[in-house]
């Protein structure tokens, strides 16, 4: 068995998932009679979760009480079905592969609902056998917290400082920095490089290709 493992973010990481985000968004705001979004805006309205989504893709004024009603009702739209615009990102599905018959060992942390992770991990991805997938819990804090991560390094039996640490945003390079692991952004995703860079990540990659290169 190796001792290294790499442990994913899941939207704008492994998943395309943001056009489904968005639309699914802007049918709740349309029910609430509030202003929608351009679908490529909300790359930058991601990151931390559900309810952070619906605090910025909202007006500066709105109310707790709204905000509650807003992300209960988007959890009912988001949760009807695997959404058919989410796919993997080019060539996530070979890497998976090539990482399992290395005998690497893989996980996911998302800041997603711990129960749509899961969903979208079942639909996408349990082919290969990931002990580690978990999402965004009740009373647990999220990303960019460690808790979480240095927990998976824990259950795989390895060093933080043994595992990579892969994702596409600020949230994922500092939780990757707070628990001490090695710090991937991958230039694929939602927020762009410069972010990802300004946020200290260690190294920077261009395909899902180059991440079998940092494990030699």
């Amino acid at each position: 068995m190796s001792n290294k493992a790499v442990i994913f973010d899941m939207d704008g990481t492994l998943l395309d998932s943001l056009k489904d985000i968005g639309i699914c968004t802007n049918i709740v705001l349309e029910e609430f009679n509030l202003p929608t979004h351009k679908l490529e805006n909300y790359k930058d309205f991601v990151g931390g979760g559900a309810m952070v989504l619906l605090e910025n893709s909202t007006p500066d004024d709105i109310s707790k009480e709204t905000l509650d009603k807003l992300f209960n009702r988007f959890i009912e739209v988001y949760e009807m079905s695997v959404k058919d615009e989410t796919k993997p990102y080019e060539g996530i599905d070979e890497l998976l592969k090539a990482l399992q018959k290395r005998n690497i060992k893989m996980g996911i942390l998302s800041n997603k609902l711990h129960k749509l992770t899961v969903k979208y991990y079942e639909k996408f991805f349990i082919e290969y056998n990931m002990s580690e997938v978990h999402g965004q819990k009740e009373n647990i804090p999220k990303k960019p917290d460690p808790i979480v991560a240095i927990k998976i390094a824990e259950n795989l039996g390895l060093e933080c400082k043994d595992i990579l640490f892969v994702g596409d945003s600020d949230v994922d390079i500092l939780t990757a920095k707070n628990a001490g692991m090695i710090a991937v952004g991958v230039s694929w995703g939602f927020r762009g490089v410069d972010e990802l860079i300004e946020h200290g990540a260690d190294y920077i990659v261009k395909t899902p290709q180059d991440i079998l290169e940092l494990l030699k």
